[in-house]
């Protein structure tokens, strides 16, 4: 049995044959966004990220010619994709201000999600990738926080001293980092992915709570709750609940699931009425008003003003407020406008049904992928830019699906019976 496991390990959820080459520089793929968002002060880091990317798909494409198939990962979601681009290109096109820069981040959109959901389902399995994504993001935190003595630290961002945010660029930015590593240690109990809990395991959920206390981010900090509450009500579920073919049995889930965000929604209604909007504009740092502000500007809020950098606005740039427009959705609405904001649905729609083949994983998904949501709300690193949040959560869902069997293998031409003899570095 210990054989058949280790062989489930070496596969990827197409099939094919894990290469510790390909998981290497996947692993330093996550790494240069964690770069990007410190205080190292490097230009051109974008190269790295692109650079490695490239790699990644030639050696992905080399090795398709050499067996003379092409595997097309996350097929499911090849259509709701399809949208996303050619909307942020029509945007592109309707880019009102810094062009080149708009650019840049639109390709830095499509690589993103090239490499969670066509390259990263041909690397790891579900199991595999939460494993070790958990350490990659692990050893991020811990690096950060050996070399923030040695970097100078950055005051071009407002409330960059909120909290500790080591050689990060801003306690929010630090905090995704214990706030992932706590999501997946719960999805991993919670789907069975490791049957006990080890000292590694509790030592992840504590050094993540410490850590997260210690950036200060309310944002985090009432996301990690909620989805603990989630969690909870999932595993009441699977507990109780977990006769699937009793109808009174699913009426019953269906009925805890409602409740529960009514129970959540209705107690954020209840501090956001009690505090009044002036009140509530001040907890969230002044950005509700700004956020108005900027959008009440728009010329033209159902198709947008055009793609712009996340953050950046025609009204005031970061140079005169010190921040530019904080959080997802008033980024998509102002810049893609409510056709962008409803093709974002749409795709979320899609990561979700990714995962409904197995009921417990995509009962764990919807808790990673809801804290995302909590996420933009605040903050726009998640979905629009390559955070742990949009790996962990892009990453699931193309794994998920296509170990489910979402998936198209094209065969090109006649497939030889003998072995290949050119052999790639790492293959």
């Amino acid at each position: 049995m210990n054989a058949t496991i280790n062989f489930a390990n070496r596969q990827s959820a197409t099939g094919e044959k894990v290469h510790l080459l390909d998981k290497m520089l996947f692993y330093a793929w996550l790494l240069v966004p964690a770069y990007q968002y410190s205080d190292f002060h490097v230009e051109n880091s974008r190269v790295g990220f692109w650079g490695i990317a490239a790699i990644l798909l030639f050696r992905m494409s080399m090795r398709d010619l050499l067996h003379r198939r092409f595997i097309l990962a996350s097929r499911g979601l090849v259509l709701p994709f399809v949208l996303v681009f050619g909307w942020k290109l029509v945007e592109l096109a309707r880019a009102p201000a810094q062009f080149s820069t708009a650019l840049l981040f639109f390709f830095d959109f499509l690589v993103t999600y090239a490499c969670c959901l066509l390259i990263a389902p041909r690397i790891f399995s579900i199991k595999s990738w939460l494993i070790e994504f958990r350490r990659v993001i692990l050893f991020a935190l811990v690096a950060s926080m050996f070399l923030h003595p040695f970097l100078s630290a950055r005051t071009d961002m407002a409330g960059w001293d909120k909290g500790s945010s080591w050689a990060f660029a801003h306690p929010n930015i630090a905090a995704m980092y214990p706030l992932v590593i706590y999501l997946i240690t719960l999805i991993i109990f919670g789907t069975g992915v490791k049957r006990r809990v080890q000292w590694f395991d509790a030592l992840c959920v504590m050094f993540s709570l410490v850590t997260l206390t210690m950036t200060g981010s309310r944002t985090t900090l009432g996301i990690a709750f909620i989805a603990t509450l989630l969690v909870l009500c999932n595993v009441f579920s699977f507990r109780y609940l977990s006769n699937a073919g009793n109808r009174k049995m699913k009426a019953l889930r269906v009925t805890l699931k409602l409740a529960s965000v009514i129970v959540i929604g209705t107690g954020v209604y209840i501090v956001l009425d009690s505090m009044g909007s002036q009140g509530v504009d001040a907890a969230f740092s002044g950005r509700w008003s700004f956020a108005a502000e900027v959008l009440l500007s728009a010329r033209d809020l159902v198709l947008g003003v055009g793609l712009l950098p996340p953050g950046s606005n025609l009204l005031a740039d970061n140079s005169t407020r010190g921040a530019g427009i904080d959080g997802l959705y008033v980024n998509l609405i102002y810049g893609e406008g409510y056709v962008g904001l409803a093709i974002f649905v749409i795709a979320m729609v899609a990561f979700q049904r990714m995962t409904r083949r197995d009921r417990r994983f995509s009962a764990y998904f919807g808790v990673a992928l809801a804290s995302g949501l909590l996420f933009g709300v605040t903050e726009s690193h998640f979905w629009l830019l390559a955070s742990p949040l949009t790996a962990l959560v892009a990453v699931m869902a193309g794994t998920l699906g296509t170990q489910a069997g979402s998936m198209k293998v094209v065969r090109v031409g006649a497939v030889s019976t003998r072995q290949p003899t050119l052999r790639f570095i790492g293959a």
